[in-house]
């Protein structure tokens, strides 16, 4: 399945996008969330959820198991039903934690599930090493949120610069930005600049974003919120064509038989010819004599 990594340059809601995302992800699908953080994580102690099952708990349990798979054993869900992998609030712990499963963390595109990671906010000048993380090939998009103003603009142009170098993790995926609020410039307006497709844009709505951990996505309180709205446009836009699988095609009736199906006749045995009178079937005449 398909992998999004989410990250900022400055602060700019990416907890909250992938949180979006996920609460509005195309069904049947099923999606994980990823808290990778180098920071340090948020969305265990906001939503009130226990310390572990955590990042740190598939840390330990994968010196046993390096099964990706082992990875739903230390996941809480969001009451729309995606699963969710918080990061401890110790930006160490992130990163040792990370460094253990590095080997894991790549091979989260193999799951039966499409992954949002979300890596927060980068380094200055610096793009996160978990940016490149491996992945399988051709199922790796980046994301990087801004606000559409000049200020984190400019700052994402320092960012994007790095793509000169072709070591820069930012070509371990395809990359591509989503504008969170309001702001002077328009998507297009952007994209043209920066060089950079515009995924989408998320409106700044703190109320909906508070609720997302609380109630599904489909309750009537958030189900036609802006954040909501914009989010489900987003992950449609996002979330991979399913894999149709051809039907088997029936081999056609004959004429013969679609005639007798409207003719309301049964198929019968093929029609025997009787031998002429006074002729044996071995080729003799009767009496024993051989034929003329």
């Amino acid at each position: 399945m398909a992998v999004f990594v989410l990250a900022s340059v400055r602060s700019c809601a990416t907890t909250t996008s992938a949180v979006a995302l996920a609460a509005t992800w195309p069904a049947p699908r099923r999606v994980l969330v990823v808290e990778l953080d180098p920071a340090g994580g948020t969305f265990a102690a906001a939503l009130g959820w226990p310390a572990q099952p955590s990042l740190v708990s598939l840390g330990a349990a994968a010196r046993h198991r390096s099964d990706p798979e082992a990875v739903w054993a230390h996941c809480r869900s969001l009451p729309g039903g995606a699963s969710v992998l918080t990061a401890p609030p110790s930006g160490t712990q992130v990163r040792s934690a990370t460094a253990t499963l590095a080997g894991l963390l790549g091979r989260l595109g193999e799951l039966d599930a499409d992954v949002i990671i979300d890596v927060g906010r980068l380094d200055a000048g610096l793009c996160s090493p978990l940016l490149g993380l491996p992945g399988p090939a051709g199922t790796r998009r980046v994301a990087l949120t801004s606000r559409p103003r000049l200020a984190d603009l400019n700052a994402l142009v320092c960012v994007l610069e790095q793509r000169s170098d072709e070591g820069s993790p930012l070509f371990a995926g395809r990359l591509g930005l989503v504008l969170v609020g309001d702001g002077p410039y328009a998507d297009a307006e952007v994209a043209e600049a920066m060089g950079v497709e515009v995924l989408g844009r998320l409106p700044w709505d703190p109320e909906a974003a508070e609720l997302l951990g609380v109630v599904s996505a489909s309750d009537r309180r958030l189900r036609l919120s802006p954040l909501v709205r914009a989010a489900r446009s987003l992950a449609e836009t996002l979330a991979p064509e399913p894999t149709l699988v051809p039907a088997a095609v029936a081999e056609a009736p004959s004429f013969a038989a679609r005639l007798r199906v409207r003719l309301g006749r049964p198929e019968r045995a093929p029609l025997a010819v009787p031998p002429a009178a006074g002729v044996a079937t071995n080729g003799s005449v009767p009496g024993g004599g051989p034929g003329r």
